[in-house]
Formats: C-alpha cells, structure tokens, sequence
C-alpha cells in the first residue's frame, strides 16, 4: 500500500507541473510562427493527451481499411480487433468511435471510399503542395502534416464542415470537390494554423467551436495571408 500510495502521488505531481507548464497567456500580438515571449521554440503542452489515443485508434483504422486485400465483413472485423486491442480497448467501443467520427461504421464508410469514381486534379494537387511549403515556412511549423484532399461530399456534409485535423495527428482533411482553388488553400492554411497552435500548446480539449478564440485565430490569418500568397500567384482567383 505504501509504494502504491507513493506512486499514486508522484503520477499526480507529474500532471501538476505539466498542466502549470502548458499554461500561456493569450495576450500580445499574434503572427506567423505565434512566438510569445520565450516561447519562440514552439513549446507546447500535451494538447489533450489522453483524449488522443482513442482518436489514434479511429484514425489507424481509417488508414488501414483501404489496404485491406478483401473489404468483406470478417476482414474488416479482424482487423477491427487487431486495432481496438493494440490501444487497449474494445472493438465494439473503437466502432462507434468510428461512427461519432465519420457518421458511418467502418464497412459502410470503406465501401463509400471505394465506390467513389471522382479524383483530385493533379494541378489542384500540385498547387497545394508548393501553398503547404509556403505555409509551412511562415508559421514555422515543426513538422508539417500531410493533406489529404477529399472529393468525399457525404463527409463533408455529415460533418458540416470543408477541412478538418485531429491533434497531434500527421495529417488534415480538405474537401475539394467542386471547390475555387482559393477556397481550397483558404482551407489548407486555416488547418495548418491549428497544427501550429497545437505545436506551442495553445488548444486545449473543448476550444474548438465555431467562434471560438482559436477557430477566429485560423480564420484571421487564413484570409489575411491567403491574399499576401495571391499577389504573386494571382491564377489562384480563378
């Protein structure tokens, strides 16, 4: 009981003197890289921790169900299971985690993956892997994420919104089916924001609602900055 006990105050300490240390002021003036101070290094809190591993498991299988050679139900069960226990949960709790995430369950939502015909035009491509680049460099991001661009218009309307990111993930989600070019890089730079906001320990679990102070942050400086990128690469108006 004793070491128990001892252990026990030393877990509580520890997540003490993380959350002190994940406290930053708001105040000041925000720009590209957001230094604060001395926090110009990009040192954040743990941006929600332990919500994160659950989001892992769904985002995991989302990104394993595509690979799978066979798309039947006891393929995608297995791996369900293989999944749910590798983050130490049920499959039946992973399951609708993915249902609260994707408003469908994994054999539906795969199913609708692959039965999708449209594509993303590879210039539309291209033009946002050189606006990433450029994005990347102005908010100093320390590891810049994939974008995966989605012609998915049943996600994007079963979630209400055109873009979306999950902390700590390597990845954001931009709908780009009948969409400007602008719009789309609009997108593109608002979810980079909140990676850099993650990086310098800024979001914390709850901040992310329409109006909310980071979400006016990202949209802030995605209309400021996408209009300083149009003015060498005008074609993006199209």
């Amino acid at each position: 009981m004793i070491n128990t006990y001892m252990r026990a105050n030393e877990f509580i300490a520890e997540r003490k003197r993380k959350r002190k240390k994940s406290k930053r002021a708001y105040g000041g003036y925000f720009y590209p890289g957001f230094g604060y101070g001395d926090n110009s290094s990009g040192e954040g809190g743990d941006g929600g921790g332990g919500e994160s591993m659950y989001e892992d498991a769904v985002m995991e299988l989302a990104n394993e169900l595509p690979t799978l050679a066979k798309h039947d139900y006891t393929t995608i069960d297995q791996l369900m299971r293989k999944v749910a226990a590798k983050h130490k949960i049920t499959a039946t709790a992973l399951q609708n985690l993915f249902k609260t995430k994707y408003r469908r369950t994994p054999d539906h939502w795969i199913h609708n993956k692959l039965d999708e015909t449209d594509t993303v035009d590879s210039n539309v491509a291209a033009e946002v892997e050189k606006f990433v680049e450029w994005t990347a460099k102005k908010l100093n991001l320390q590891k810049v994420p994939t974008v995966e661009l989605s012609m998915d218009t049943e996600e994007a309307q079963g979630n209400h919104h055109t873009g979306g990111h999950i902390i700590g993930d390597d990845s954001i989600w931009v709908y780009a089916k009948n969409r400007n070019l602008v719009d789309i890089l609009r997108t593109v730079f608002h979810e980079l924001v909140h990676v850099r906001q993650h990086e310098i320990g800024m979001i914390k679990p709850g901040d992310s609602y329409p109006g909310s102070p980071i979400e006016s942050m990202a949209d802030m400086l995605a209309g400021k900055y996408i209009k300083i990128y149009g003015e060498k690469n005008n074609h993006i108006f199209q």
